[in-house]
Order: structure tokens, then sequence, then C-alpha cells
């Protein structure tokens, strides 16, 4: 199994507890879980819906276990969303023998929306992905000191972590901007990632909490063979209930185990 550890680590940092998703991506005011083992053949499919404001744009804390798998390898991972005084800590947490990957994104909801003030990655058996990035509004710019390659550098409104761009997401989708395609940047590693989202429609898919409708949405990048789809729990304040990122010959999967939302437990249909 020791073979596989380098294979591992580099799993997690892809998937980042979260990854993917960058994908997700942003703003303001929300809370989400990822999750799920769908039977596709049960599942429904129906046209994107014409808005979602039923939804409240208020953010919930919420606590989630998740099952994150690769071809033969798997293990578990937790995240939660916790206000920390003005601002909203959004952590994800993951350990498979004697690998530990943790992951967190401070997040502001301001006047602007929701903005990533700090965002931390640490990797045990890999200490050379760790992150400890910094997000200055008021000069607009980013910057990580600790990175093995420190780096500075400006930028946009539009700009957030792997952690906080999943947030946007959720408001994107309540303000019904994933009618038509929507692009957000993500700054990993000193690099910086633009992406295009767009809903797919709505799909009831089956979960470990029970059978859960969900909007569908895609997440690509211009360049990369890489795809990430991901399902939102439309009646729980859309967190994640499933989410695959496809790479090349390989698949990254999350699925939802089990959540609370606000102190209510997540159930199916």
């Amino acid at each position: 199994m020791t073979k596989n550890y380098p294979k591992v680590a580099y799993y997690f940092s892809k998937i980042s507890l979260s990854a993917c998703l960058m994908l997700a991506l942003h703003s303001p005011t929300f809370a989400i879980d990822n999750s799920i083992n769908t039977n596709l053949n049960n599942s429904a499919i129906t046209p994107p819906p014409n808005q979602h404001a039923e939804q409240t744009a208020a953010i919930l804390p919420y606590s989630a276990e998740y099952k994150i798998s690769s071809n033969s390898l798997s293990t578990n991972a937790t995240r939660t969303l916790s206000k920390q005084g003005d601002n909203w800590l959004l952590s994800q947490h993951a350990k498979l023998l004697f690998i530990k990957v943790k992951e967190e994104s401070l997040i502001e909801n301001s006047a602007e929306g929701i903005r990533p003030l700090h965002y931390e990655y640490e990797n045990n058996m890999s200490s050379k992905q760790d992150q400890f990035i910094n997000f200055d509004w008021s000069t607009h710019s980013a910057s990580d000191s600790k990175y093995r390659k420190p780096w500075s550098s400006d930028i946009s409104d539009d700009t957030f972590d792997q952690l906080s761009g999943q947030l946007k997401m959720r408001e994107a989708i309540i303000n019904n901007r994933l009618k038509d395609e929507m692009s957000l940047t993500v700054v990993n590693r000193g690099k910086h990632k633009t992406y295009t989202v767009k809903e797919l429609g709505e799909e009831t898919i089956s979960s470990e909490a029970g059978k859960l409708r969900t909007v569908k949405l895609l997440r690509s990048r211009a360049g990369s063979s890489s795809e990430t789809t991901i399902w939102l729990a439309k009646d729980w304040n859309y967190i994640i209930v499933k989410l695959e990122q496809r790479e090349d010959d390989e698949v990254y999967k999350l699925d939802l185990i089990k959540a609370t939302l606000d102190g209510n437990t997540v159930k199916g249909l």
C-alpha cells in the first residue's frame, strides 16, 4: 500500500478536497456539501429551471461527510461551514492511512458579496503542496510568502480560492446567473485559471442520505481535458451532493454520506 502513497497524495492535491470545483465558484452567501452514490438509471433530468428564488440567499452553517474515491482508492472526508466572528470558515479534512489533508478558507460576506480573505492547504505527506494565501482587497492582490516559491499577484473581483469559489456557485444559481455560461477565476499556487460554469438542468439522484433533488452543473476550462460535474441539493441550500472530476483517464468522485444543515439532518424525498 505504501507504493501508492505518492499517487494518493497527488490525488488529494488534485481533488483538493474540493477541488474541484474550483469549481466552484463563488459568491455571496451560501453553504455547500458534496456527496452521493447515484443511480443514473433511476434519475430524472429536467430542463434548466427559470429561477431558484425559493431558496434563501442566507448563508447557513453545515457539517457533511463524504466519500472520496478514485479507481481503487477511497477514503472519507468531512466538510464544515461555521461562523467565525463576522466571517465564515469553510474547512475540509481527509485522512488515508498516514496521509492527512486539511483545507480551509476564511470568507468575508461583504456588500460586494462573497470574498476570500485567507486560504490554507496542508498535506502532511507533501509539504511542497502547502499553501497559505492572503487576499488583500484594498490593493486587489493575493500573495503566499510561505509557498516553496513565494508569489504575489494582482486579482480581479471575480477571483477566489478553491473553496470560496464554490460558494459563489451557489449564489450564481440563486440569482439565476447560470442561465447562460458564467466564468470565474481561481488562484492556486500562484497561477490564475479561468473556468466556465454552466447549468445543465435538474436531476433527482440517489445518495446515502436518500433521494435528493439537485441542480446539475458542468465546470470546464479552455485548453484542458479536465471536466467537473457537480450536483447541488436544491432543497438543502445547494450543498454538494455529488461531484465527479474527469481528467485524462482518471475519475475523481465525491459522494455525500450524511450531513446536517443549520442543525437539521439532510434527508431524501
